[in-house]
């Protein structure tokens, strides 16, 4: 055995060749382990490359054995299966292969690389997926956090995941996320300062009244039930707080224009389709203690509505059923409820324009006088409305809940109607 500068290793099974050599002094052969065949060593003519695999032809060149086949079908029976000899020297069939492997998943394996190569050789697989080759394919194990056929997807930034991460709304344009504000906001939006009360003189108490509730959706715009319009004889707003009390924050507005859901249809039902957009004659002035809630587009709403824990309902109404009406603005915490029980519970049919919200213990709920008020979710530090009070059961009996329009129908028709569209 003597040293050689420049040498590459051959030898059967072949194995990559930097295990065996060193790139100042190599003495051939010197750590190779034992094979039944003769190992020979040789000189390239390029030191070193990616590959130490050469030609075949080259390769015969070198190392020269004679080629062993089956010489009979007696040499078939008598000789265990070889997989060198069936698969490697010969073309062989996937049963040749079953046999010499006496197992169906190990098989497998080998065929689909004999067959078509390893699918996995071009390292596909994004962001440390791990490959596993597959016949004529392949199929990549994602790190958590991502997904897609190559892993190329972070699902941290998917509009269907925890919203995209996006303050306002999520929208998908190709593969990447685009966060959207509520119109007229760019960062901070929507505080609990939407509440409007539709009013009306009230003989028994002497005074003006909230008969209804609304919910400011711009310095124009108030959005409320449809059936509110039907026993409102005066077409006023009011934004306040106490009903008592003259508050510098309070503005009284005449309203220019009904618009009226057009499938909304009194004789037919009362509470069916029951929204209405109403358009002031005179805008209010926004400040801190004047803002509009947020609408936004049908999907973020519904899915918002699912995690509704933190929503409320808020109005004038009655204290309790066939009680006295609120003289402060109070509000109370509304929750999705269980669509199965609400229906189960209920005398009236309710549609898939309407949701329940509230709780069966029969301790809070909507009442008379609150009906066209929001029901709001907090998302973020941002209001949302979800749902518009239409109707009930009474007041907060038990096993009973409030009925809600579901404003996440209605978003299109809101927006061609109002023109308030979101934010860039």
């Amino acid at each position: 055995m003597y040293p050689l500068k420049n040498i590459i290793l051959v030898k059967y099974p072949l194995t990559r060749a930097k295990h065996f050599w060193n790139k100042k002094e190599v003495q051939c052969c010197k750590y190779l382990v034992n094979t039944e065949y003769k190992i020979q060593c040789f000189c390239p003519s390029v030191f070193f490359s990616e590959t130490v695999f050469i030609s075949q032809q080259k390769a015969h060149v070198v190392l020269k054995r004679q080629r062993r086949f089956n010489s009979g079908r007696l040499e078939e029976v008598l000789q265990k299966a070889n997989l060198e000899r069936e698969c490697r020297e010969e073309q062989c069939t996937m049963e040749e292969a079953r046999e010499w492997f006496e197992d169906n998943e190990k098989t497998m394996q080998f065929w689909s690389l004999y067959t078509d190569g390893d699918q996995c050789e071009s390292k596909p697989c994004q962001n440390g997926g791990v490959c596993e080759d597959e016949l004529s394919s392949y199929k990549c194990w994602c790190k958590k956090g991502f997904i897609g056929k190559n892993c190329e997807i972070e699902t941290a930034k998917q509009c269907s995941i925890n919203n995209g991460g996006c303050a306002h709304f999520c929208k998908m344009e190709g593969r990447q996320r685009v966060c959207h504000c509520a119109a007229g906001y760019e960062y901070k939006c929507c505080y609990v300062c939407f509440q409007v009360g539709l009013m009306a003189f009230s003989p028994k108490r002497n005074k003006t009244l909230p008969i209804c509730g609304g919910s400011l959706l711009s310095e124009f715009w108030v959005i409320t039930a449809a059936h509110c319009l039907d026993v409102a004889k005066h077409k006023k707003y009011t934004i306040f707080h106490d009903v008592n009390v003259v508050e510098a924050s309070e503005s009284n507005h005449e309203v220019a224009e009904e618009h009226i859901h057009p499938r909304y249809n009194s004789n037919h039902s009362q509470f069916n389709h029951d929204i209405a957009l109403l358009k002031l004659a005179t805008p209010v002035e926004l400040s801190n203690e004047r803002r509009p809630i947020c609408v936004g587009p049908s999907a973020f709403i519904q899915d918002l509505l699912k995690d509704s824990s933190s929503s409320v309902v808020s109005g004038w109404g009655r204290l309790r059923d066939k009680g006295l009406e609120a003289d402060k603005l109070q509000k109370l915490s509304a929750p999705l409820a269980d669509r199965t029980l609400c229906k189960q519970s209920s005398r009236d049919h309710i549609t898939r324009f309407m949701f329940c919200a509230g709780f069966a213990d029969g301790l809070s709920d909507s009442c008379q006088g609150d009906s066209g008020g929001p029901h709001a979710t907090n998302y973020k530090g941002t209001w949302f409305l979800t749902g518009i009070v239409s109707w009930g059961e009474g007041c907060a009996e038990k096993g009973k809940y409030g009925i809600y329009t579901r404003v996440s129908r209605y978003y299109s028709w809101i927006v061609q109607t109002t023109g308030i569209l979101q934010s860039n």
